[in-house]
């Protein structure tokens, strides 16, 4: 079964009780976007079905405790106690282990270990939930502290490839890093961010404005 889909009726309502078919769900449990209102026409010429586009609702809480009960279930085997934070934002999953006496067993050298938690959470989440979420793991603030430190060094080398006048290139990081980068220096007129090497190696190279276009991926 999709996760989302069109519906087509005569009006709305019909519309809307296809979904409600389809899904096997009431219509408070289901996400409605009206697409096209649909008319009748001119003596029944020229009419055009409704269409909206439905889903199902999250049920937050249940996906808040789900997340929380699985995360518990991996940083059991490093950790005995730990406080456990769930939020969502849209389909972000926003997860924070509070500080604890193994919190580097957690972080792991240079973030490998949570970042290795972070993936296998993304893959255990789709296959629980129907529909996509992303989940961003984090540890005693590691990975804040991360980016806003990345922030500052992607500052720092836009200002030297603009006094200098020539590129500079970050140390090699992931897609996720990278963008960082790309949107720390968005709005700064002077300077184009482009990606730069192969797999891990790839890099966000700095320079004064040139004729080559932005490349975020």
């Amino acid at each position: 079964m999709e996760t989302k889909k069109i519906f087509e009726g005569k009006n709305i309502e019909s519309a809307i009780e296809k979904a409600c078919e389809y899904f096997n769900k009431d219509k408070s449990e289901l996400e409605i976007k009206v697409i096209e209102e649909g008319s009748s026409g001119i003596f029944g010429i020229g009419g055009r079905k409704a269409k909206i586009e439905a889903s199902l609702k999250y049920d937050v809480k249940k996906l808040e405790n789900m997340v929380k009960e699985m995360v518990n279930q991996l940083i059991s085997y490093l950790t005995p106690l730990s406080e456990v934070n769930v939020s969502i934002d849209e389909k972000n999953i926003n997860v924070s282990i509070g500080d604890c006496p193994n919190s580097g067993l957690i972080i792991g050298k240079e973030g490998q270990t949570i970042s290795a938690l972070e993936y296998i959470l993304n893959k255990m989440v789709s296959k629980k939930w129907p529909d996509r979420v992303y989940v961003h793991l984090d540890a005693a603030g590691y990975k804040e502290r991360q980016e806003n430190n990345l922030k500052k060094q992607a500052i720092e080398l836009a200002k030297r490839a603009k006094t200098i006048g020539r590129p500079f290139s970050t140390r090699p990081l992931s897609s996720y890093h990278r963008r960082v980068v790309h949107m720390a220096l968005k709005h700064d007129k002077d300077i184009i961010t482009q990606s730069r090497g192969e797999g891990p190696l790839k890099r966000v190279q700095i320079a004064p404005r040139k004729r080559f276009r932005r490349k975020t991926e």
